[in-house]
C-alpha cells in the first residue's frame, strides 16, 4: 500500500536504544499504522562518509558533520558566531542529501536551531519544514548556563527559521508563547507534548500497587534506606537549570514539619562554567544546611531502572528553573507517583489541569517543601493525586501523540487551520 505521507525525521543524534531517542522510534512505529512512512536522518561528527542503515525496521541516514578539511575549517569559522560546532557540516550534509534523495512530503525537524537553521540553506529540493521546539533552542537562562537563545545571533535568526517553517510544534503551551515572542507567527504554532515510552508504564502483568511495593523494596535494599521514612526522588541530569539545589533547600521545611524523607537525587553529573561540578555544588549546599545525611546522589542509572525509582518514590520533584516540558513529570504520573513541579516546567500545565500533582513557584525551597508536606501528611490526599496522575499519563502514550502529530501535519500540508490537541 502506498503511504499517505513520507516524512524525513531529522534529529541531531539518533540511537534507537538510547533513552532520549526511543520516544522518536515509537512515534515512527505508530505512524506506520496511520499510513505514514518515515525515515530518520541524524548527524555524526565521527563519520567521514554518509551511511544508510536499517535499525529496528527504520531506515536511518547519518551524515558526517565533521567532514573533510574544508568543512572542518568552515565549522571552526562559524563556531564563534553561532554556538554550534558543526553548523557548516550540517548545511553541506543536508544539501547533498536532498539533492540525491527521493522526495519527502515533509521534514520533521527537532530544533529550530541548529537544525532548522541549517535546513534554510539546504537548497531547492528541501521539503516543507515542520519544526519541533524542544525548548533549549528558544529559551534563554544565562544565569544557569542554559538555552541557545541566550546568544544574540540565535535570537536574530529564529524569526527567519519560523517564517520558512510550514508548521511549528511546541512541546508545551509556554514554549508556544515563547516562540511567538521570538518571532513565530501565532497561526503556525501549536502545542503538542512529547510522548513517554511504552516501558514508562507498569507492565500489564502487575497491578500498579504491586509495582510500587516491589520498587520501594528494591530502593530500600539497594541504598540501605530506613523503611519507615518517606522517599523523595529527583530523576534528571544534574545541571543548574534543573533547579535541584532548591530541592535540597526544601529539606529544612520538611524537617520543621516533622517529616524526615530520604531525598534521592538520581542522574548523571554535569559541569558548567558558572557552577563547576554541579554534584559537588549540591553536596556542599546540603552540608551548609545540615541535611547532608538526608541526601543521596546515586549517579546515573540505566533507562530500564527509571520506573523502579519513580514508582518506589512517595513524591517525585521536578524543580526546574526553566524547562520546556520534562517527560519525567509524566513518567512519574505513569508510575502513580504525584509530582511536585515548578510552574516554569512545561509539563506543569498538564499536571495543573488534571490536578495530578502540585505546581509551585520556581527557585523556592520552602514552596517545594510545603508541597511535599501536603502530599505526605495525608494519605487520602496522596491517593487522590496518585489516581489522577495515573489517568493523566495515559494521554501521553506514543500512539496518542503520533496521531496528534499526524493530524497536525496533514492539516498543514492541506493549508487548513491547525488542530489543537485536546488533553482531558
Amino acid at each position: 500500500m502506498k503511504p499517505s505521507m513520507r516524512i524525513l525525521y531529522i534529529l541531531p543524534r539518533y540511537d534507537g536504544a538510547a533513552m532520549g531517542n526511543r520516544i522518536h522510534t515509537e512515534v515512527i512505529r505508530a505512524w506506520r499504522a496511520l499510513g505514514i512512512e518515515a525515515e530518520v536522518l541524524s548527524l555524526a561528527a565521527d563519520q567521514r562518509h554518509p551511511t544508510r542503515t536499517v535499525e529496528d525496521g527504520i531506515v536511518v541516514h547519518r551524515l558526517p558533520s565533521g567532514g573533510a578539511l574544508p568543512v572542518r575549517l568552515a565549522n571552526r569559522a562559524l563556531a564563534p558566531i553561532f554556538p554550534y560546532p558543526y553548523l557548516a557540516g550540517a548545511i553541506v550534509g543536508l544539501r547533498r542529501f536532498f539533492a540525491a534523495a527521493p522526495p519527502f512530503d515533509l521534514c520533521h525537524i527537532e530544533t529550530s536551531f541548529p537544525l532548522g537553521f541549517a535546513a534554510l540553506f539546504a537548497g531547492r529540493h528541501t521539503p516543507p519544514l515542520a519544526i519541533t521546539l524542544p525548548g533549549a533552542d528558544v529559551m534563554a537562562e544565562p544565569e544557569y548556563d542554559y538555552g541557545y537563545a541566550r546568544f544574540h545571533t540565535v535570537r536574530a535568526i529564529l524569526p527567519l527559521v519560523f517564517r520558512r517553517a510550514l508548521v511549528i510544534r511546541a512541546d508545551a503551551p509556554h514554549i508556544r508563547e515563547l516562540a511567538i515572542k521570538r518571532g513565530a507567527p501565532p497561526a503556525k504554532v501549536t502545542a503538542i507534548p512529547y510522548n513517554i515510552t511504552e516501558d514508562s508504564f507498569p507492565p500489564p502483568t502487575e497491578s500498579l500497587a504491586e509495582v510500587r511495593a516491589r520498587s520501594r523494596a528494591m530502593l530500600i535494599e539497594r541504598h540501605q534506606l530506613d523503611p519507615a521514612r518517606p522517599i523523595v526522588v529527583s530523576l534528571n541530569r544534574l545541571h543548574p537549570f534543573k533547579g535541584i539545589a532548591y530541592l535540597v533547600e526544601a529539606i529544612p521545611t520538611m524537617r520543621a514539619a516533622g517529616l524526615a524523607p530520604h531525598v534521592l537525587i538520581v542522574g548523571p553529573n554535569r559541569s558548567t562554567p558558572r557552577f563547576g561540578d554541579y554534584g559537588a555544588f549540591l553536596r556542599r549546599r546540603a552540608a551548609e544546611l545540615g541535611v547532608a545525611a538526608d541526601v543521596l546522589l546515586t549517579g546515573a542509572i540505566p533507562h530500564h531502572e527509571a520506573l523502579t525509582y519513580l514508582a518506589g518514590a512517595d513524591v517525585v520533584v521536578v524543580p526546574s528553573v526553566a524547562e520546556s516540558f520534562s517527560r519525567v513529570v509524566i513518567e512519574a504520573c505513569a508510575a502513580g507517583t504525584p509530582p511536585v513541579v515548578t510552574r516554569t516546567t512545561g509539563a506543569s500545565a498538564y499536571v495543573a489541569a488534571a490536578q495530578a500533582g502540585i505546581v509551585v513557584d520556581p527557585r523556592s525551597g520552602p514552596a517545594i517543601g510545603e508541597a511535599i508536606v501536603t502530599l505526605l501528611r495525608d494519605r487520602a490526599t496522596w491517593h487522590e493525586y496518585s489516581l489522577r496522575a495515573a489517568a493523566l499519563a495515559r494521554q501521553f502514550s506514543s500512539h496518542r501523540i503520533a496521531a496528534d502529530l499526524a493530524a497536525l501535519y496533514r492539516a498543514a500540508l492541506r493549508g487548513e487551520p491547525l488542530p489543537e490537541p485536546v488533553m482531558v
